[in-house]
């Protein structure tokens, strides 16, 4: 019987227009190289492509959950940095991050 692996993060990449234009698919396929590098035993870590994050000229942009940390002009380069700092030392990639915590209209 095999094990259920801990969520450790949720990634969602957005491969809308405009973020598509600015090298998603690139960034996107090289997250997924990067995390098969360093993903602790036991543990998963979801990317899942999505619509829009309603960044528009800052893609491609990429949020990582539970952190609620986003991310811009993420290109390969910066795919690895997000990969290497934040999913697998637990560190913010710093010169990447665009928002910490998105705000929201409570009650709307």
């Amino acid at each position: 019987m095999s094990r259920m692996k801990k969520l450790a993060a949720h990634v969602l990449v957005c491969t809308h227009k405009t973020c598509q234009e600015q090298g998603a698919k690139k960034s996107l396929k090289e997250l997924k190289r990067a995390l098969k590098e360093c993903v602790p035993e036991g543990e998963l870590v979801l990317i899942s492509k999505v619509k829009c994050l309603d960044q528009c000229g800052r893609g491609p942009v990429v949020a990582v959950y539970p952190a609620g940390v986003w991310y811009g002009k993420v290109d390969e380069v910066g795919a690895r940095a997000i990969v290497k700092e934040h999913l697998c030392a637990g560190r913010v990639a710093r010169e990447l991050k665009i928002l910490r915590e998105l705000k929201t209209n409570e009650g709307a």
